[in-house]
């Protein structure tokens, strides 16, 4: 059986360190796959997911998007605010989450406790809830240039993202960033990061994946502040030194 711990308006699993929920005055902000799998050693698909120390395979190492996300992680609920933490390979992650009037925040850092530098990287992946991914609109990124993962082409973008097929990018900077679905305005501003991740897989990836619901793919796209490095190589963290990532979420009905 799957255990949750419920803090304010977020409900949290220990396995991943993983927000699954996250309710706010405009409904629920977060989607969790009808179809995917809890527990330690799981990726869940949905909520958000804690990407360290690598982000997919940029690094060159496994599992994609690193060990984090499936590991059981030490949880406490501190007055309110989550706090989780979790080490492994002289690699110390901490994480503290907490909701807020309109949404909810939260931080990640990763303090190298080694005797040499090792190379990082940090992201968020949240999974925001939408009415219908092809009806929304990305703004704050226009005149951003961005890398299309499924090219490896780099173009500057011109006006708000809409969605059609899959779509895998990196902007390539760090701008307040807001989604406008058909009812409200989700606003996600990072902090620590130097690039913004936008995806869905789209109807065409998304059938060849088993832990997405049939035709799930239209409920969710995905913002995520990430520290990937120059050319997406990482960050070098010296000895005794750490890094930190921040996300604050914010959402306001549209007017």
């Amino acid at each position: 059986m799957t255990t949750f711990i419920t803090s304010g308006g977020l409900e949290f699993s220990p396995a991943g360190a993983h927000i699954v929920h996250a309710d706010s005055p405009e409904g629920e902000l977060l989607y969790l796959s009808s179809a995917t799998k809890f527990g330690e050693g799981n990726a869940i698909r949905g909520g958000v997911p804690l990407i360290a120390p690598w982000f997919g395979g940029l690094l060159g190492l496994e599992p994609s998007h690193g060990w984090a996300r499936r590991s059981a992680w030490d949880v406490t609920d501190e007055n309110g605010q989550i706090h989780a933490s979790y080490g492994r390979d002289g690699l110390l992650l901490d994480v503290r989450s907490s909701s807020t009037k309109v949404g909810f925040e939260i931080t990640m850092r990763l303090r190298n406790d080694t005797d040499e530098a090792r190379t990082v990287q940090l992201a968020f992946h949240p999974y925001f809830k939408v009415e219908d991914v092809e009806k929304i609109e990305v703004r704050g990124l226009d005149g951003v240039d961005i890398l299309d993962r499924l090219n490896d082409e780099v173009e500057t973008q011109d006006g708000a993202i809409t969605f059609e097929g899959e779509f895998d990018r990196i902007a390539l900077g760090t701008p307040v960033v807001r989604i406008f679905d058909t009812e409200r305005i989700i606003t996600i501003e990072g902090d620590g990061h130097d690039s913004t991740v936008v995806w869905n897989p789209g109807e065409s990836r998304a059938s060849s994946m088993a832990d997405i619901g049939d035709g799930e793919w239209r409920d969710f796209v995905c913002v995520e502040p990430a520290l990937l490095g120059a050319d997406q190589q990482g960050v070098r963290v010296a000895p005794g030194q750490s890094v930190t990532v921040g996300m604050q979420v914010s959402v306001e009905k549209r007017s």
